[in-house]
């Protein structure tokens, strides 16, 4: 798949500071042999008036359509103060029309077929959406340092098309083929002492998510644990060294796509999306970041680049105590960042390299 982004501008409000609200606009143009031409926007928009921090509220947003069908909106909005109390409220919203989604199959040991690949068999067309709505509220908080309570609901829906027998899904018939709604109460808690939510420099972040489908509200009943720990520290004075460890593992009536996945733009990049699926996952990444290039004076402009690798792997319930250190599949790369006007608006281009293909991304803000 070859994607490039031709067009790109940020449009700000008033300059972004202590006490200010600005908007960045990302026009974007490019092509995939599988999708067409794909064209849309991305649209964020930072509120830090009353100088509250991390933000008043933040919106983040994007719409990109195809000639040949592909359809991807996503909406995310956060704000700090909810019912006048120091309560955060983020939602999550999506609607999903896929006509390349890929099923490779269940394991950490599914083979590869250059040839299968470049003819498409483990593509199908999917149709999915959902709704997420989460409070959070702080029950520990001294200086940059806060223990969080959250509480969430939300629902889901996934819908998939075989166009063609001769495909890896139509062959595999995976568990939830025939799609279906999940609905499901969340709780958890996250802790945090980072010096920012965006571009962080040092600090540390853990989060554990549980998730819970009863079969009363939900066409599959199923529960699912999820921890993510993270930390920044500095190299040299200007080089950012950010780690992540995620694990998760979901167990019940388990439907393909609610399984733990690897591959894709969050973890193991290089390999394609969903390339490793099963009940447990475990992935590490490694990442170096630096700002080389700045002009203050000019729009706030800079230049940066990262060097990245990511390790992980997934468990079936046939091996989920076998091989735990072993077969783990390791991916690189490397990209670059430019931010312009809103030191927290970040534009991210990548490249990751993997024993099978080599994938491209660009995306909006670090990966994490």
């Amino acid at each position: 798949m070859l994607s490039i982004c031709c067009a790109q501008a940020q449009i700000p409000g008033r300059s972004a500071g202590p006490d200010s609200v600005s908007n960045a606009v990302v026009p974007v143009l490019s092509y995939s042999s599988t999708e067409g031409f794909v064209g849309g926007a991305v649209y964020n928009r930072y509120d830090f008036s009353g100088n509250i921090r991390p933000f008043r509220s933040y919106l983040q947003s994007s719409g990109l359509v195809s000639t040949k069908g592909f359809v991807e909106l996503e909406g995310k909005y956060e704000q700090t103060r909810t019912f006048g109390q120091r309560i955060r409220t983020t939602v999550n919203a999506y609607f999903h029309r896929y006509t390349a989604d890929i099923f490779f199959g269940v394991g950490n040991r599914v083979p590869f077929s250059k040839s299968r690949w470049d003819n498409d068999y483990y593509y199908f067309e999917s149709v999915s959406m959902g709704f997420e709505y989460k409070l959070r509220k702080a029950i520990y908080s001294r200086g940059r340092s806060h223990f969080d309570l959250q509480l969430g609901l939300g629902t889901e829906y996934q819908i998939p098309y075989v166009s063609r027998n001769n495909s890896s899904f139509a062959q595999r018939m995976p568990y939830g083929y025939k799609g279906g709604w999940t609905e499901y109460l969340t709780t958890g808690f996250i802790w945090e002492n980072r010096d920012s939510e965006f571009d962080p420099h040092h600090g540390n972040r853990a989060e554990f998510d549980f998730r819970y489908s009863p079969d009363l509200i939900s066409k599959y009943a199923l529960s699912s644990y999820r921890f993510e720990f993270r930390q920044y520290f500095y190299l040299c004075h200007w080089l950012t060294v950010a780690n992540r460890l995620e694990t998760r593992y979901v167990t019940g009536q388990v439907p393909y796509w609610e399984l733990s996945t690897l591959g894709g733009e969050n973890n193991l990049r290089g390999y394609p999306l969903n390339r490793f699926i099963g009940n447990t996952s475990i992935a590490y990444t490694l990442e170096l970041r630096a700002w080389f290039l700045k002009f203050p004076q000019f729009y706030n402009l800079k230049f940066g680049g990262q060097l990245f690798t990511d390790t992980g792997r997934v468990f079936t319930p046939k091996n989920e105590f076998n091989d735990l250190f072993r077969g783990y599949k390791q991916t690189f790369g490397f990209g670059g960042a430019m931010s312009v006007f809103n030191p927290n608006f970040i534009m991210r281009g990548e490249i990751g390299f993997s024993d099978e293909v080599t994938r491209i991304y660009i995306g909006i803000g670090y990966l994490f």
